[in-house]
């Protein structure tokens, strides 16, 4: 299958300074990719790169097939993007704004407006002026705009900032949509960690300049599921250490009055079932582990000696 996006060893230096370091990542048909990293760390420059505004010192990209670079025209007929708020007029309708914009690329484009105006839920709204809007339903139009050249590849650049956690949840189920019913590759560019986590199927983290991490997100939960520990609430949590050790050989944690092992779900009822046998009382039983935030700052302060957490 040809990838919708393959980046090959992009690099990007402005003066003496890398901005962008040997960055490589493919996408497919229907992936959402959740782009993430501190500002400054190359996010918009590849961006950038990716959508032909500036050209790469070294490296290749090509978007269904096309070298961004050398068939620049038939590279970018495949891509829609939205960049920070949306560019609208707001004395106009939402309607008339597509119709203007539609023109660009044909009659086709004006045709798929009734079309795009449904698959983004805009169908009660798109007759009122965009003053009007709030600034979920001008995302949402904004969304809309960028799929009126039936893009393969869409590029958002933090589609839920400013929205209210209604909105988000919106967003977040029309991008779905777009993936999994157009089958329209999707790159977000956002500092908003848990909503990429229950939206993204790919996750890349870039830091000064280099994608230290690129995975997908049944890795990460994997990753996750891995470290995950049980944590036991009870009456002797230093006794009930001492004997998971001895027992299980599991190394375990004494935070207060409870232990924290490293522990699978299934082995609970084991563990459990030695300890009410050894006079430990359970108060409680609740399972620890880790979001996709708390794995990017590990990841970021781990840079500094070369581990890799995500």
């Amino acid at each position: 299958m040809i990838p919708v996006l393959s980046v090959k060893n992009i690099t990007k230096v402005y003066g003496t300074k890398k901005v962008v370091k040997n960055v490589s990542f493919s996408l497919y048909p229907g992936q959402i990719f959740g782009f993430v990293g501190p500002n400054g760390a190359g996010k918009s420059t590849t961006i950038r790169m990716i959508t032909g505004l500036t050209l790469p010192t070294s490296g290749s990209i090509r978007i269904c097939g096309y070298s961004i670079t050398k068939s620049f025209k038939q590279a970018i007929s495949n891509v829609g993007a939205v960049v920070e708020m949306p560019q609208l007029y707001p004395y106009l309708s939402g309607e008339k704004n597509l119709k203007l914009y539609a023109k660009f690329y044909g009659k086709a484009a004006v045709k798929r407006i009734p079309q795009i105006v449904k698959l983004v839920g805009m169908e009660n709204r798109i007759k009122d002026k965009v003053s009007a809007y709030s600034l979920g339903m001008k995302q949402r139009l904004g969304i809309a705009q960028a799929l009126l050249n039936k893009p393969k590849l869409l590029i958002l650049d933090e589609p839920t900032n400013g929205l209210d956690p209604n909105g988000i949840v919106e967003m977040r189920n029309i991008l779905k949509i777009l993936a999994e019913k157009e089958n329209i590759t999707i790159i977000i560019s956002s500092h908003n960690l848990a909503e990429l986590e229950q939206t993204c199927d790919v996750i890349g983290l870039i830091n000064n300049g280099s994608l230290i991490e690129y995975k997908t997100m049944a890795e990460i939960d994997k990753m996750i599921e891995n470290e995950q520990k049980i944590q036991f609430l009870c009456n002797y949590p230093n006794y009930a250490a001492m004997l998971v050790k001895k027992k299980f050989k599991l190394m375990s944690k004494v935070v207060g009055n409870s232990i924290l092992l490293p522990l699978k779900e299934k082995d609970i009822a084991t563990v459990v079932s030695y300890l009410t046998n050894n006079k430990i009382k359970i108060y409680s039983i609740k399972k620890i582990q880790k979001t996709l935030e708390e794995l990017y700052f590990e990841l970021l302060n781990s840079t500094r000696s070369s581990s890799s957490i995500l």
